[in-house]
């Protein structure tokens, strides 16, 4: 081994000391009460949301052929299931909450951990919650449109900040009440899906011939570009395989029931993912399906013509509870997971000890639920403004904040959001991900109940994919994506202040004694 090597192993081993200090730190431990289909709930409920009802025109859109279709959304699927393999090994390795937090803490230190925390705080969590409210409002004002003479986005604005303090009540009364709601939801989305794949078989609706064209040919082209979108609405119907990786210290057996959960949901999302796409194309033809977007204040989506087709005017009704109901289990899947990691973060003194402050009675982490909530809430508020007010030159901001707000502006509020969700989401899955070979090297003899699948390739794939996916990202939307960078970074100074903040603490602390 060169010296270069030796340096940067000397490096990542002070880092990983640290983190091994951190994980033996004293601090609030909680408690194992949930069990394996929890764990399974966990991912399949939060994933399937409103993805998969609302971005398949994106999709047709960016890759206008059925097999292009069924390819991305395969490919997605694989990715992901690559990804939850990865870090299915780490969380039966390191059952504690926090899930990825934990795994970038021991893996490059403490800094890494909590950039990931910072973002899941101010950017993808929220935002997915946030993202999720807006899919909800746009179907509850289908069945409910404004009253009162209140514009349609404040409308939806409205509903979507209801429906995220309902589910952040649930979760902050317990955790079994939050557990019960996403197994019993789960459930009820699984039928809700496999209904609509076998319905059209069953009223006979559906053709094989509206599966045209099968590949790309003049008319319906083949572009990196339109690849790159498609796949970036198809990752964020997969996104939340993560979800039940932070609740691995509140699983009565996590070295068996994280591996299975993440495992069997990746591949049950998969076949659904797969059967609901097919149905759609068999019922709509292609351009229909294009056609239908979520276009402002106004939804028209793929599913809402898919049910209109089948049972006629009705099923606009069909469709809208059905999504609200999926979306409404996809955000309390949300408020059940996401806060594990901002308690992690503060149990080990590197963010404010409030947010460590667990429920008297049940000992849920109150604390950081309740700040999760309140901040995807005033994420939805400003959003809602940005989208409402008119971007004005003589406003005096600089020409790219004139051009993002333009942006906001003219574009639906469940599509801006979905794009920042993703790129800072895959920055850290793709690191959680990596921190496997560094632990696989200084860690050799440490039990590891689940090993991936066909390791190196298997970890190797998704980290080259999700690079290859960012640098994309980066090149069609660097806006966003260096906004989403940017405020990554601005976790590094609050860092550093919260490590000085907990050293001064503690002498003091000392002096006392």
């Amino acid at each position: 081994m060169g010296m270069n090597q030796r340096a940067s192993f000397a490096v990542i081993n002070i880092w990983g000391n640290k983190a091994m200090q951190d994980e033996q730190s004293q601090g609030q431990k909680l408690p194992a009460v949930l069990g394996a289909w929890t764990a399974l709930a966990a991912i399949v409920g939060s994933v399937i949301g409103s993805g998969i009802f609302l971005v398949p025109a994106k999709v047709a859109n960016g890759v206008p052929f059925v097999g292009g279709i069924v390819a991305v959304w395969l490919i997605g699927g694989l990715f992901s299931a690559a990804g939850a393999l990865t870090l299915a090994e780490l969380g039966a390795m390191m059952p504690r909450a926090g899930g990825p937090y934990e795994y970038l803490k021991r893996g490059f230190g403490p800094l890494s951990g909590f950039l990931f925390s910072w973002a899941e705080f101010w950017v993808v969590r929220t935002g997915s919650m946030a993202t999720l409210a807006a899919a909800f409002a746009t179907y509850f004002s289908q069945l409910m449109p404004p009253v009162g003479g209140i514009s349609p986005v404040w409308w939806q604005a409205m509903v979507a900040i209801m429906a995220m303090a309902v589910v952040g009540l649930i979760n902050v009364k317990g955790t079994r009440h939050g557990a019960r709601f996403q197994v019993v939801g789960t459930m009820l989305k699984i039928l809700a899906l496999s209904t609509m794949i076998l319905l059209p078989l069953i009223l006979g609706k559906g053709t094989t011939a509206n599966w045209s064209p099968v590949g790309p040919d003049a008319a319906h082209p083949a572009t990196y570009t339109g690849f790159l979108a498609a796949m970036v609405a198809v990752l964020w119907a997969y996104d939340g395989w993560v979800n039940v990786t932070p609740l691995a210290e509140e699983l009565t057996n996590p070295q068996k029931q994280l591996p299975r959960a993440m495992a069997g949901g990746i591949a049950i999302l998969i076949l659904l993912y797969l059967g609901t796409t097919l149905a759609y194309h068999a019922v709509l033809p292609l351009d229909m399906v294009k056609g239908a977007s979520t276009v402002k204040g106004s939804p028209k989506v793929v599913a809402a013509e898919f049910w209109q087709v089948l049972i006629g005017p009705a099923g606009v009704t069909v469709i809208s509870v059905i999504v609200m109901a999926s979306t409404l289990i996809s955000l309390n899947g949300n408020a059940l997971t996401g806060p594990r990691a901002y308690f992690a973060v503060a149990r080990d003194g590197y963010a404010p000890k409030w947010l460590e402050r667990l429920n008297p009675t049940t000992s849920t982490p109150a604390a950081s639920i309740i700040a999760q909530t309140l901040w995807a809430i005033i994420l939805t508020f400003i959003t809602t403004v940005l989208i409402v007010a008119e971007p004005s030159a003589s406003s005096g901001l600089p020409p790219w904040m004139i051009g993002l707000w333009t942006k906001f502006h003219n574009t639906p509020l469940y599509d801006v959001l979905f794009t920042y969700v993703i790129f800072g989401a895959t920055i850290f899955y793709m690191l959680a991900a990596a921190s496997v070979f560094v632990l696989r090297k200084r860690e050799p003899d440490r039990p590891r109940p689940f090993k991936v699948p066909l390791y190196p390739w298997t970890p190797i794939l998704f980290c080259v994919a999700s690079f290859v996916l960012l640098a994309s990202m980066l090149a069609q939307d660097p806006v966003e994506s260096i906004a989403g960078l940017g405020l990554i970074a601005a976790g590094i100074p609050f860092f550093y202040g919260f490590q000085w903040w907990r050293k001064r603490s503690s002498v003091q602390h000392h002096e006392q004694s």
